[in-house]
């Protein structure tokens, strides 16, 4: 196997990471813009606070009534 110099490694991360940039913060929210669902889905997300990033949801209002939903349901009162 052929080692790489520093250099090239660190100029291939560079490019690499540029591109992961461009991706995120170019190109998806110009296709969030661009297709109507999309959109639609996310100015509903930026409505409602809701941060699709978060991994649990304490502070939404739909999250504490879906919990006293499903505890009347299961408890069955």
């Amino acid at each position: 196997m052929i080692e790489k110099s520093l250099s090239d490694r660190i100029t291939r991360f560079a490019i690499v990471f540029g591109l992961t940039l461009i991706l995120v913060y170019g190109l998806l929210p110009w296709l969030t813009g661009s297709f109507d669902i999309l959109n639609r889905m996310s100015l509903a997300l930026d409505e409602n606070g809701i941060n699709p990033s978060r991994y649990y949801y304490t502070d939404v209002e739909q999250v504490i009534e879906s919990e006293q939903y499903l505890r009347i349901v299961l408890d069955g009162k």
